[in-house]
């Protein structure tokens, strides 16, 4: 017997590009003296500004991944002009830094 599908189903299968990888369900975060807590709730009882939120809380994580991978980018390229091999660790290859150069 062949079931229904389910809304998020239908909407996976829109010609839209990012649909197909829609979740299941979305976070939104806690509001500064709106909402105390984070809300999680299914796409399908999620309002149009539950998605706002949400957006919004994404871009957020993605910044500070970004920030992150920038600064991991940047550890990297210093150690490796710093003479470290692969196998070097970043307190050996940093051990000569002085507090004036790490002011810069």
């Amino acid at each position: 017997m062949k079931t229904k599908p389910t809304l998020l189903e239908l909407l996976r299968k829109q010609p839209e590009m990012y649909l197909r990888d829609l979740p299941e369900n979305i976070r939104i975060p806690a509001l500064d003296g709106n909402r105390p807590d984070e809300v999680v709730r299914r796409i399908e009882d999620a309002t149009i500004d539950d998605l706002a939120f949400a957006i919004q809380g994404m871009e957020l994580e993605s910044r500070l991944i970004h920030r992150r991978l920038s600064g991991l980018r940047d550890l990297y390229e210093m150690a490796r002009k710093r003479g470290a091999l692969g196998v070097t660790t970043v307190a050996d290859a940093f051990a000569s830094i002085s507090a004036e150069e790490a002011g810069k």
